[in-house]
């Protein structure tokens, strides 16, 4: 049963995975994420169904549309994968259900707006906002999970667990945005966007505090390196914070730890 739960998890997200390509394309350019269907870039002709099973139609075809032969992207099968052990990797820290669900979908919208910031630096709303969203409303995903499982004897817990997780939002995202002001006040340029206080906002509601504040440090050090290298140029914010939140998500028993280790 472990088996096919973990193999259910893994295709799920492969199928996400192939949807994500579909948001990362076409939103940043304004299209319709539904019309037209699948087609090549290069030659426009339609895809069959068999051209879109993710991951094994990018291999069995070699890299190559199967029409025109013009080389596909390899992030096609690189979002696949990573989607799928994305939600492979949060069903055995949560096991299958609703929160398993509402979590690995909200990492997976990170992940495409981590990959649309990086190659057309912006942020979608849609995408942002709708991360948000999810993040908000995990202790009613968690509730539901314990409802169905038939151990759910109140749901005070649930609603006070909603008010933190809205209180942790609001928290981060103030921050981040007295901290937007403050530089631009000091450097007279933005600093931190709409986009990154949504993320900060999403961040504290999926996390709480303090390990928000964990994920925004591992983000710090991690983009500091590029930020050295950059020469002038931007290096794109979205895509740490999200890696730092799903390294904090990951090792919380053991940041957890620490925190409590270091102020007791």
């Amino acid at each position: 049963m472990i088996f096919f739960s973990l193999l259910f998890a893994l295709l799920i997200g492969l199928a996400v995975g192939s949807f994500l390509n579909v948001l990362i394309l076409r939103i940043p350019k304004g299209e319709n994420i539904a019309f037209p269907a699948s087609h090549c870039p290069r030659c426009g002709h339609n895809l069959k169904w068999y051209h879109n099973i993710p991951l094994l139609s990018w291999l069995a075809l070699k890299g190559k549309c199967a029409f025109c032969r013009a080389p596909i992207s390899s992030q096609y099968p690189l979002i696949e994968l990573l989607t799928g052990l994305l939600y492979l990797t949060v069903a055995l820290k949560t096991g299958l259900g609703a929160s398993w669900f509402v979590t690995a979908t909200l990492f997976a919208l990170l992940l495409a707006l981590s990959v649309i910031d990086f190659r057309y630096y912006a942020v979608p709303d849609s995408l942002n906002v709708s991360a948000l969203v999810l993040a908000l409303l995990l202790p009613l995903a968690k509730m539901a999970d314990t409802a169905l499982s038939g151990e759910l004897e109140s749901f005070a817990p649930y609603r006070d667990a909603l008010i933190h997780t809205f209180a942790d939002a609001a928290i981060l995202a103030a921050a981040f945005w007295a901290l937007g002001f403050g530089v631009k006040r000091m450097i007279g340029k933005e600093a931190l966007g709409e986009a990154d206080i949504i993320i900060a906002a999403t961040m504290g509601a999926l996390l709480g505090l303090p390990l928000a504040l964990s994920a925004v440090y591992i983000a710090a050090l991690l983009a500091l390196l590029p930020a050295l290298f950059a020469k002038g140029r931007m290096v794109p914010f979205v895509p740490f914070l999200a890696l730092g939140t799903w390294i904090a998500w990951l090792f919380e028993p053991q940041i957890t730890r620490w925190w409590s280790a270091l102020y007791g």
